[in-house]
């Protein structure tokens, strides 16, 4: 009986069997990449095969002017904010929500929209925000939490919404020829709202291969194999290979939340600027939820530390070992940008199974 262990060995076989030039793939989850470092599958693909990271962490790709609105709104008066953990120390331009929480604001750490939302039930008396960061995945949970606090009449919940969707950048990213993207790896888990055809359009248009691919060593070897398949042949298609299904039922209800809830608009992106229809914004009917509205906030691009290079990095221009920080003045320990703070960071992964 084969092992995963089998199936890995043939595939990397596989791999080195039909690597004849050199090639150039991006790997855009950070989940995923975080795996092939982890199980030092770097080391073990063909020397031709080059493997780059994409903007699949959604930390990471946040200007930090977002994190600048997230703090305006922070720190008024009776204001409780619901965050995740990844967030809590991504620098702004000159603080971060960790920093102003140690100075009085009340930054609360929650792990989802609902739980941000049981918060506010508890205390009528304060305004509770959720900063929504994330990508499509995401949405849909964040739009069933604001349609909640609707039914419910809660008016002391509020989120700041800086979801976004994953293939207008890339497409994007693609575009630019310099970078020589040859095929296109990404995790299933984004296929909720942007369906299979956004990804089937990306390689139409641009005619190179793209695959979706779950999370394992076996699935990701798997997606990568059918992408340098599709090279050697002469071919560009939309490969799903994931083993998680949705079902249709569940994928309408999904969008239809989402639908009812935002409307998708260009949006900021850190390094990139602004990338057509790449983020959702909170519907007018629905403004009394979108503490932007609430607290007369607006995005900027904010400013950036000069040490930290993740602009080039999450853009597939650089790898994190490139930057003159990493490893240096920029630690797990000591993280000056997001891609070193985040889990799903790839300067956090390089450094903690690559270094």
């Amino acid at each position: 009986m084969s092992t995963d262990k089998d199936l890995q060995k043939m595939l990397l076989k596989e791999l080195h069997d039909m690597v004849d030039r050199p090639l150039r793939l991006m790997v855009a989850c950070g989940t995923q990449n975080r795996t092939i470092l982890r199980h030092g599958i770097l080391q073990q693909l063909p020397d031709a095969l080059d493997i780059v990271a994409g903007p699949g962490c959604s930390v990471c790709v946040m200007p930090a002017g977002h994190i600048d609105a997230f703090i305006k709104i922070a720190i008024q008066p009776d204001v409780i904010t619901a965050v995740c953990d990844d967030l809590l120390r991504v620098p702004g331009s000159s603080e971060s929500l960790e920093s102003i929480r140690n100075t009085g604001a009340h930054v609360e750490i929650t792990s989802s929209p609902m739980d941000a939302l049981d918060i506010a039930e508890g205390e009528p008396n304060k305004t509770v925000v959720y900063p929504a960061v994330g990508f499509e995945a995401t949405a849909p949970s964040v739009a069933e939490t604001i349609l909640v606090a609707a039914q419910r009449g809660l008016d002391n919940f509020c989120v700041v919404p800086s979801i976004r969707l994953l293939p207008p950048t890339i497409d994007f990213l693609i575009h630019d020829t310099d970078l020589n993207i040859q095929g296109l790896l990404s995790s299933d888990h984004f296929n909720t709202i942007s369906d299979t055809e956004a990804y089937t359009a990306i390689s139409r248009d641009h005619k190179i291969p793209c695959c979706l691919a779950g999370f394992e060593v076996t699935d990701i070897l798997g997606g990568i194999v059918s992408l340098v398949r599709q090279i050697k042949n002469g071919e560009s298609f939309f490969d799903d290979t994931s083993a998680f299904l949705y079902s249709s039922e569940e994928t309408l209800q999904a969008r239809e939340m989402v639908s009812e809830v935002f409307f998708a608009v260009d949006t900021m992106w850190r390094g990139l600027g602004s990338i057509r229809q790449s983020g959702f914004v909170i519907r007018d009917e629905l403004s009394l939820y979108d503490a932007t509205k609430r607290f007369n906030i607006r995005f900027s691009e904010g400013l950036e530390d000069g040490l930290c290079q993740c602009n080039a990095i999450i853009s597939g221009q650089s790898l994190p070992p490139d930057c003159p920080s990493f490893g240096m003045a920029c630690t797990t320990d000591n993280p000056i940008g997001p891609c070193m703070i985040s889990d799903e960071g790839i300067c956090s992964s390089y450094f903690k199974y690559d270094l």
